[in-house]
């Protein structure tokens, strides 16, 4: 029975890995556009202007609505512009996701599985679409507010996915995020070794199947 309930747990936390790379993947999309009028979504797009590189470890912490911990794990991330992230959770909680641009590979190596999503899939019903597309109206569908080094983003509809979501910067770098989501758990995420704006290779987001592992491919 231990070993069902640990499974269970770690299949409900790898749903919430795959949420918060979605959230990351359209934080990077959100770089290209400003106005000129000084809104706090401008403010929010140009303090991510200088995002264009990002390698950091975290620690990771998920609660449910009545602040009981889920889970907690560490893991190392590296993020590069336009839309690419290579995301590692250490044991015994491990799981990588790599996305390359077009699809986001998750790699269960307790299964030894890996399934296949589009990128596109992985944003969709994500209130953060509004930072991949600047000049659309889906900004109407977000309110979002800014104090000091802290952003919030709120999704006005009450059915989405991800209903907020915090961005702490120190400065022009990226210290944490909080993420809530539609079944009230939150993922605070701190990141540490932070290296911003330093070179990360493509090579990072190259995925190739290990040996062994089966491929669920669930792109359209």
């Amino acid at each position: 029975m231990i070993g069902i309930q640990q499974n269970m747990n770690s299949v409900k936390y790898i749903g919430n890995v795959a949420k918060l790379s979605g959230i990351l993947l359209l934080t990077l999309g959100a770089i290209f556009s400003a106005n000129a009028q000084q809104t706090d979504e401008d403010k929010l797009k140009a303090r991510l202007q200088t995002l264009h590189n990002f390698s950091a470890s975290f620690t990771q912490k998920v609660t449910d609505a009545n602040h009981e911990v889920l889970q907690e794990a560490t893991g190392v991330i590296k993020l590069k512009q336009p839309n690419k992230l290579y995301w590692e959770l250490n044991p015994p909680n491990e799981n990588i996701l790599i996305a390359d641009g077009n699809t986001l590979w998750n790699v269960d190596p307790f299964v030894e599985q890996v399934t296949a999503i589009s990128q596109d899939q992985a944003v969709a019903n994500n209130p953060l679409i509004l930072l991949t597309q600047p000049n659309s109206d889906a900004w109407e569908n977000f309110s979002v507010s800014y104090t000091n080094d802290t952003f919030r983003i709120d999704a006005k509809n009450p059915d989405s996915a991800v209903h907020s979501l915090v961005l702490v910067f120190d400065g022009a770098q990226l210290t944490s995020m909080s993420m809530q989501d539609s079944q009230q758990q939150i993922s605070d995420l701190y990141f540490n070794d932070i290296q911003q704006n330093k070179t990360v290779s493509d090579k990072v987001f190259t995925f190739s199947l290990p040996d062994g592992y089966d491929l669920d491919d669930q792109r359209n």
